[in-house]
């Protein structure tokens, strides 16, 4: 028996050939993608924007004077000691990056947007204290907000779980493929 020929006609027809296998991972990677995608709870974002600045350490080096301000306004317990309204274990997930020097983004991520927004206004809020608390003499320190909290905006939409469950059906299908690939590599005559 003639083996095949190595070359892309034919390998396309391996993969003709095994069409039932293919559809077969096509449809198994949709259901991993399925139950992946509407697994995931929905989450709102909100996010607010500040500004600090401080004339006597800015001295424009390469590196920010303004890094550990973000893990300062980043500890719930120096938001729950900065305002007593408020308990620390209801503190939602937030995140604080700085991105150019100075600027900080607060991401609070919760479990409905109204949550979400409170937080962010509250953490935007109460920066100075936090500040104040840990720095104690913050007298040469300017805050500006940049942004207001923005309203809350869901981290799983149905454009997303239609994505996830596309990247999953895809790439069982290209699995399936490259299983085909060695089977007929090891199959073909070179």
């Amino acid at each position: 028996m003639a083996k095949t020929k190595f070359t892309f006609r034919n390998y396309l027809k391996a993969l003709k050939n095994a069409w039932l296998v293919l559809i077969i991972f096509l449809v198994l990677g949709a259901g991993a993608g399925a139950f992946v995608a509407f697994k995931k709870p929905v989450m709102y974002t909100s996010a607010t924007k500040i500004a600090v600045y401080n004339s006597t350490i800015d001295n424009g080096a390469v590196t920010s004077p303004y890094t550990q301000i973000a893990e300062y306004l980043a500890s719930k317990k120096l938001l729950a000691e900065a305002d007593d309204a408020i308990e620390l274990a209801d503190i939602p997930a937030y995140t604080v990056i700085e991105a150019p020097r100075g600027i900080f983004t607060i991401t609070v991520t919760a479990n409905d947007a109204e949550t979400a927004k409170k937080y962010a206004g509250i953490i935007n809020n109460n920066a100075m204290g936090i500040l104040s608390s840990v720095l104690g003499d913050t007298d040469s320190y300017r805050l500006t907000t940049l942004e207001e909290a923005s309203d809350g905006v869901p981290t799983v939409t149905g454009k997303t779980r239609i994505i996830y469950l596309a990247i999953a059906s895809l790439g069982a299908l290209i699995i399936a493929a490259i299983g085909v690939f060695i089977k007929f590599d090891y199959n073909s005559e070179k």
